[in-house]
């Protein structure tokens, strides 16, 4: 199997990119096309578990450097919390993938809005 460069990494070739909600679907979809053009990540999103097999993974087939922080940004703290991380390390963050969300399944106008509305401040 060859792997075939992304040009929308390419851009990003050696710079640091925050991917939240790296632990599944479409953040891990954008990490790998990222680290696939030689882009460095910080992942974050709750699973642990996910986030380092991730970071592992593209590590091992892009020879990328990677950072894990495993954060719940439903938490106010957890903002803060990743700009330390990200401090602490020495890594400026180039390109931010803000992919952490949630959703309410059903009909819009019906939906209980009081139960979405704490996510936006």
């Amino acid at each position: 199997m060859s792997i075939r460069k992304s040009s929308v990494g390419e851009a990003w070739s050696g710079k640091w990119a925050l991917v939240t909600g790296a632990s599944a679907g479409i953040g891990v979809a954008l990490a790998e096309e990222l680290a696939n053009g030689g882009t460095h990540l910080v992942l974050t999103a709750r699973r642990k578990d996910r986030l380092e097999a991730l970071a592992e993974g593209l590590t091992s087939t892009y020879k990328i450097r990677t950072e894990v922080l495993p954060a719940d940004l439903a938490d106010p703290a957890a903002r803060e919390g990743i700009y330390a991380f990200t401090r602490e390390k020495g890594i400026e963050v180039d390109l931010l993938i803000n992919n952490a969300g949630f959703g309410k399944f059903g009909e819009f106008p019906f939906v209980d809005s009081s139960a979405s509305s704490k996510w936006f401040r």
